[in-house]
């Protein structure tokens, strides 16, 4: 009861819609700063996923440079050494 009689003048002064403003201002900061974090995470998420695409093109970099080689079989390896 206490915090009703202390907000009850800033009320009367102000408004209604001022008190819904401010409890709409405070839900919105709060869903901007757990946003900033999924975006974060999602980042770092999109980082990792990079570097796992980059090796992955390298190691089939290599696989296609021994077919274009001929060093994929080792049969053929033995017949061309």
């Amino acid at each position: 009861m206490d915090f009703i009689t202390q907000i009850y003048p800033m009320l009367e002064s102000v408004g209604f819609p001022a008190l819904i403003f401010l409890i709409w201002y405070i839900y919105h900061q709060s869903q901007v700063k757990a946003f900033e974090l999924i975006i974060k995470d999602n980042f770092e998420i999109l980082k990792d996923l990079l570097e796992t695409n980059q090796y992955h093109a390298a190691l089939l970099s290599r696989i296609e440079s021994k077919m274009d080689n001929n060093l994929w079989c080792p049969i053929l390896k033995k017949e061309i050494s």
